[in-house]
């Protein structure tokens, strides 16, 4: 088989917390025997013109509003989709900075990314603290895929936000059935449970998060909360020390330790832990990682 390489350039304006504009290249790589003259048989013209025209829709648009928050990956595979009557080997997508990204087509599941598309873009409107937009888009993909683990996982997130907890309930339990070892959906589960009011149960999910996700400073410390809210002091202080030791820059455990040794009466050691969070937290500004999905 011959192989046939097309590059284009574009600019886009993107970005979760901070909106910046980049310039993107584009590898398109095309297989297939070589017939009249031309690889699979196909002018240069006509694959290059086809994506040309397609990146031009990102021009003026928010290309997190397109494909989902704009990553590389998620770039690639957006392209891949709209491009897949042509006889594509993979698809390249680098910004420029010495990193890119090659998606292969036979390992692109071009059944399963209308539904993805529609995570993705969820993903995105979460992550830029827009729950209601998240909200829809989660549906929309649990419309074309009612086993999408992770839409219903992120969706009962959406919930939470807008304060709607037995929603989020519903979801979380729905997103575990299907998927028994999801950790994130657990402690999720877990905290739905906590504003809800549900201590003992919400215990046994935090304790199945941990176990799933041993290395989660995220589950740890909420167990911790949980524990707190259930007046369980030597617990919480146990789980956040431990939050602490997996991620010893967790703004927010050292902040909950503050809470609970000061509770304990421990207040020199609390005002140690609350100076810790403070610095933590002001130097994480501009490390803005978002909202923890995975």
């Amino acid at each position: 088989m011959a192989l046939l390489g097309i590059l284009v350039e574009f600019e886009a304006t993107h970005g979760s917390r901070e909106i910046h504009k980049d310039r993107f290249t584009i590898e398109l790589v095309i297989n297939g025997p070589v017939e009249n003259g031309f690889v699979a048989g196909m002018d240069y013209a006509k694959p290059k013109e086809r994506l040309t025209q397609l990146i031009s829709k990102f021009a003026g648009e928010y290309l997190d509003d397109i494909v989902g928050r704009a990553t590389n990956e998620n770039i690639a595979q957006y392209l891949m989709f709209n491009l897949s009557d042509l006889s594509l080997q993979s698809i390249k997508v680098s910004e420029g900075n010495g990193i890119y990204v090659e998606i292969s087509a036979d390992e692109f599941n071009a059944e399963m990314y209308p539904a993805q598309l529609f995570y993705n873009l969820g993903h995105s409107f979460l992550l830029r603290e827009n729950p209601e937009k998240a909200k829809k888009c989660f549906s929309d993909a649990i419309a074309l895929n009612d086993r999408f683990a992770k839409a219903y996982n992120l969706r009962g997130r959406c919930f939470k936000y807008l304060d709607n907890y037995e929603l989020a309930l519903t979801d979380f339990l729905k997103a575990i059935e299907i998927n028994p070892g999801f950790g994130e959906a657990w402690r999720n589960l877990g905290n739905a449970y906590l504003y809800l009011g549900k201590f003992e149960e919400m215990v046994l999910a935090f304790d199945r998060s941990v176990k799933l996700m041993p290395n989660s400073a995220l589950a740890m410390n909420n167990r911790g909360y949980g524990y707190f809210r259930m007046g369980k002091h030597i617990l919480a202080l146990r789980d956040h020390e431990k939050a602490i030791y997996i991620d010893p820059n967790y703004s927010e455990a050292y902040y909950d330790k503050a809470m609970v040794l000061k509770v304990l009466g421990r207040d020199k050691e609390a005002q140690e832990a609350l100076s810790k969070s403070e610095m933590l937290k002001q130097s994480a500004q501009d490390t803005y990682q978002g909202i923890n999905m995975h």
